[in-house]
């Protein structure tokens, strides 16, 4: 047995033979560079000196930059094209400077000059623009940097030409300081296919009502901050492909684009008061209460508003000294009727602010509001109180009562919050909604061209035989609740959002009740199909089934159009042929069962021991999805799920179609 305590030289051989070994691997593997080993001199030996041992460290390299292009706005609405614009992404670890980056857009370049101190941190982003001012009253904030004339003085300048981003198709390419490509998209008709990129050229989804102009280009996400890096067309959300984070659609003036949105997450949980109120049995009383209770400001975002005693409501907060502000859309289907002309010149005389999302008389020519339709229907008193409904405010939806009885109406569903969380997380959206100094697609309410006609005066409601009103009462419930908030266009189409993420958990012994405005059984085209382009809500519906859980649906028959092939009969008969094919537990009808149609967007879901319930404006369609202004509110609350679970049974039962 050797005494390595009595033997130092043969434990510095050992020790230099394992360093020696290590080294060699270090090196071999390309992981280390050797260093010079002090010279030796012929007299020495083991025996009398000890080892100087070559010694090999760990070569460390710094990642190289991961700069992507990972949104382009290329065929812009307006005319000039000013607010063209590339958002770059850094995809690696550690922050990145531009100097000495270029952008090359169909065989033009432009480069972030040696003076320029830009840079961008890991998983953060930043746009340029050929023009600030246009890009920032049409995205909704300023640019990091500008590739045409000297527009801004504030925002950096690059060199060189501006890139040519042609509308049809092309190649845009971000070349780092070395002269290498570091990325590339490939768009549109493009056929000629460059290094960096394989297979066919991405494309925008543009089926159906939805069209190409004025899309932005968006990269799919990734994980941790990232987004998608194959350098392929799958890549691109636009993907018909992928039926899960493909055939996305993304404009500007959107909140997803600014540096502070975040995707869903986790339910909030919150403590507070929450009232379910049913129309048209009991909508007017908890609504005119809302409004009577505002002491300091009052904020409402609506499709329409045709109620008189509500405009009344509102007007007369106004002249107590609340602060109103009144968002609408200004080109609702059928026009704007003269009694919202009258309900909305009421609340003005009154001191009301009131914007329409509709084309600022300034904006430039092609330039087109931020989403397809305002159709939510929400408020906020005092920033601590809130509502979220499916109904727009009308004689229809919310008729004073009479007595006991009520006058036939629709059938809808709101939601009232006494909870700071909800009522700021409402507040949050009626701000970036309300910036009538920032963005073009906001027109002031104006006399002359909105109000009524001289003379008009609002009709006496038609004389209708009344009808029992069992949900009449509200049903309150005060403690502690999770809720989330689904925000058109946003994320409704995220296949993470709330809602499917709770559908996707669903399965055996769970139950989902469905009542819908209506729910098409496919999107794209109206010559389409289910197959070719699936609606993912339905999809997600009836997933829930073939995990187990029983579904039933109830769509209207008021409005429906059986004729049409997307009707809410075309989709009863869909699910039910679904449902005797796969043995599934779904049962689909349609109905009227307050007498004016269901206008409601609901739903109540037991998913485990979870009840919650969905109320809000966003329809079953694809419009409603991608382009327009939506709002729900998803709330777990046992007591509001029995009351919707009632409702959705007594309609079942004695007003549904068979």
């Amino acid at each position: 047995m050797v005494d390595f305590r009595r033997t130092p030289n043969l434990l510095s051989l050992v020790c230099a033979g394992s360093l020696a070994i290590l080294s060699a691997l270090l090196v071999g593997f390309g992981l280390a560079t050797p260093l010079p080993a002090a010279t030796a001199s012929p007299q020495q030996s083991y025996n009398t000196a000890p080892l100087t041992p070559t010694l090999y460290l760990p070569l460390v390299q710094r990642p190289a930059p991961r700069l992507l292009i990972a949104a382009a706005h290329i065929d812009s609405a307006v005319s000039g094209e000013g607010d063209e614009a590339l958002w770059l992404w850094n995809n690696g670890p550690e922050q990145v400077s531009l100097t000495g980056w270029q952008i090359t857009g169909n065989g033009r370049t432009a480069t972030f000059p040696v003076t320029s101190t830009l840079t961008i941190p890991s998983a953060a982003g930043l746009w340029c623009t050929a023009n600030p001012t246009i890009f920032r009253r049409t995205f909704g904030f300023a640019p990091e940097c500008e590739w045409g004339a000297d527009d801004d003085l504030t925002v950096p300048d690059l060199t060189g030409s501006p890139p040519r981003l042609t509308n049809s198709g092309g190649v845009i390419q971000l070349v780092s300081p070395d002269g290498a490509v570091a990325d590339v998209l490939v768009y549109g008709n493009e056929s000629q296919i460059p290094a960096g990129w394989t297979g066919v050229a991405a494309q925008l989804y543009n089926r159906g009502a939805i069209g190409a102009e004025g899309q932005v280009w968006r990269r799919k996400p990734g994980a941790y901050g990232s987004f998608a890096d194959t350098d392929r067309a799958a890549d691109w959300s636009g993907d018909v492909a992928d039926l899960a984070w493909g055939r996305q659609v993304f404009f500007p003036g959107w909140a997803l684009w600014r540096a502070d949105w975040k995707p869903p997450g986790q339910p909030i949980q919150v403590s507070g008061t929450l009232t379910l109120a049913i129309g048209p049995d009991g909508l007017y009383e908890p609504m005119a209460a809302f409004l009577q209770s505002a002491q300091t400001s009052l904020n409402l975002s609506l499709y329409t508003l045709e109620h008189p005693l509500l405009a009344q409501e509102i007007a007369a907060a106004a002249h107590r000294g609340v602060a109103v502000r009144l968002l609408l859309e200004g080109g609702p289907t059928g026009g704007i009727s003269n009694l919202q002309r009258w309900c909305v010149a009421l609340i003005a005389a009154a001191g009301g602010q009131i914007f329409y999302l509709d084309r600022h008389p300034d904006a430039p020519n092609g330039f087109r509001p931020r989403y397809r339709f305002l159709h939510a229907k929400y408020g906020i008193a005092d920033g601590v109180q809130a509502f979220v409904g499916t109904e727009n405010p009308t004689n229809d939806s919310m008729p004073a009562p009479v007595g006991e009885s009520g006058p036939p109406g629709r059938r809808g569903v709101y939601l009232f919050a006494a909870a700071p969380q909800v009522a700021d997380a409402l507040a949050a959206l009626f701000a970036y909604d309300w910036q009538p100094e920032l963005f073009w697609d906001l027109r002031p309410f104006d006399p002359a061209r909105d109000g009524p006609p001289e003379g008009y005066t609002p009709p006496d409601p038609l004389p209708t035989t009344p009808r029992p009103a069992p949900f009449r009462q509200p049903v309150v419930y005060s403690g502690d609740f999770a809720f989330h908030l689904l925000a058109a266009p946003e994320e409704a189409t995220r296949p993470d959002n709330s809602l499917v993420s709770l559908l996707e958990r669903a399965g055996a012994g769970d139950e989902i009740r469905w009542v819908q405005l209506y729910e098409h059984k496919y999107w794209g085209d109206t010559s389409s199909n289910p197959v070719a382009d699936p609606n993912p809500r339905l999809v997600a519906l009836i997933g829930a089934a073939r995990r187990g859980a029983r579904l039933r649906v109830l769509l209207d028959s008021y409005f429906d159009e059986p004729s049409d092939d997307r009707s809410n009969r075309a989709t009863v008969d869909y699910l039910r042929l679904v449902a005797q094919f796969e043995g599934l537990d779904i049962q689909a009808v349609t109905g009227n069962p307050a007498g004016a149609g269901i206008h409601a967007k609901a739903g109540s879901l037991r998913v485990g021991d979870e009840r919650w319930l969905l109320v809000g404006s966003l329809n079953g369609g694809e419009v409603s999805h991608k382009i327009n202004r939506e709002v729900s509110l998803l709330v777990n609350a046992p007591l509001l799920y029995d009351r919707l679970v009632e409702l959705f049974d007594s309609d079942w039962t004695n007003n549904a179609d068979r």
